[in-house]
């Protein structure tokens, strides 16, 4: 899983390259972020909709509770987690340079289908 997940960073790293010559860095980070986030989001609603006692073991409600702004909850429930885990994946100790050479990038096919599934689990949570 985690292969599928770094031929994706590759090909979005190197998609990035060419259209932000001097932000390549924070955008890539910000977009996989993003995307990564709704997916994490949309597991854990599909996870609370099938198995209503799992809600109070991830997150515990009371914290949720208390932030009062449900935009600034979740960016602190899934998009700083997700910034995270792509920093350690991707740029802690320049790793996307490993990366670069070991995987081949596939001209945006890999970052389609990922944001196009993002978007279909957020669809399928909404709708269902």
């Amino acid at each position: 899983m985690i292969k599928i997940y770094y031929k994706i960073c590759v090909d979005f790293i190197v998609k990035s390259k060419d259209t932000n010559e001097k932000n390549w860095k924070f955008a890539t980070i910000m977009y996989l972020s993003a995307f990564l986030g709704i997916t994490l989001m949309s597991v854990i609603i599909i996870l609370e909709k099938t198995i209503p006692s799992l809600n109070y073991l991830l997150f515990g409600h009371k914290i949720y509770e208390l932030l009062y702004n449900q935009k600034l909850a979740a960016v602190l429930f899934f998009f700083f987690p997700a910034l995270i885990i792509n920093y350690f994946l991707l740029f802690y100790k320049n790793r996307y340079e490993v990366l670069l050479q070991k995987d081949k990038p596939n001209n945006g096919k890999y970052i389609i289908r990922f944001m196009i599934f993002s978007i279909l689990l957020v669809l399928i949570c909404i709708f269902v």
